[in-house]
Parts: structure tokens; sequence; C-alpha cells
């Protein structure tokens, strides 16, 4: 199960946006065309998930840091989505759930809202599920989501639905 936390640190600030997809692919030992998957190269996964979330645009961006300007942060946000699903096959999708922590924290709320979309676009495309832990999501992303589970401070049930 890929898992996607809030720190977006992971980055190497001089890779493009396409360069971070391709070196995930090869350190999470893509392997869909052996797996009889969709995918028969590396490039085109790449150029599959750049449309997916969004991100064809800045492909060949560098996706920088605090010292090297590149990329904003909903778009670095779902460079380390992609990152994560590189390592999936295409027969695995429709039996994989990607987990995402804290996704949106330190978003604005359009970029918070556009990276959920993206997510929940590429999980109805892919027939992926998702578990996603939020604090406070706005009323716009809450209606994205098919259930939602909202739990107490210690951990109890207060709503499923």
């Amino acid at each position: 199960m890929p898992y996607v936390s809030a720190s977006d640190a992971t980055h190497a600030a001089e890779l493009t946006v396409r360069e971070t997809f391709e070196f995930a692919a090869q350190c999470l030992h893509f392997a869909d065309a052996e797996a009889g998957g969709a995918f028969h190269s590396i490039d085109d996964k790449v150029n599959a998930m750049l449309r997916a979330l969004d991100l064809d645009h800045v492909a060949d961006t560098v996706v920088g840091d605090e010292n090297l300007r590149g990329i904003s942060g909903g778009q670095k946000r779902r460079v380390t989505v992609g990152e994560m699903l590189m390592g999936v096959t295409s027969q695995d999708y429709s039996s994989s759930f990607l987990a995402l922590e804290g996704i949106t924290d330190g978003l604005s709320s359009q970029d918070s809202l556009h990276l959920i979309q993206r997510v929940q676009k590429s999980c109805k495309k892919y027939q992926m599920g998702a578990i996603i832990s939020l604090l406070q999501p706005s009323d716009e992303i809450v209606a994205c989501f098919d259930k939602l589970m909202v739990l107490s401070e210690t951990g109890g049930l207060n709503y499923f639905g």
C-alpha cells in the first residue's frame, strides 16, 4: 500500500518533475510490462501520471526547495502522491489502497481542493481506494469523499457514513 505523508522534504530539489517520477519508478522496481500491465515503459507511466495529477505543464520544471525556485507547494504535494504510485503496477491498482496522511497541511484551500480532486480522479480511473487523514477539511473537500469517518481526539468513532 503506497503511503504519502505531508512532508515534501524528501524531494531532490534539482530534479525535474519528470525526472523525479522516472527515479521513483526505477527505485520502486517498475515492472508493469512484465506483470502484463497497461504501461509498456517507464515513459508511458510517467506521462500518464503527469496527466492524471495535472503536472504535465510543469514536467520539465525543477521541483525546487527553499534555495532553488521550482514548482508550487500544491504541485509538490501532487508529485509526492505520484512518486508513490509509480511503484504500483496497473494490475495491482484495483486491489490497492493509497494511504495519505495530512497531505493538505500547509496548502491553500484552493490547492487542497485541487489535490483532493486529483487524488479522487486517479482513484476512480484506476479503481483504487484511498484512506485520507485530514485536519479541518473544507465543505468542498468533504463533498469529494464517498465515505467519511470522523474520530474523536481519543480515537472513538463519532461518525461514519
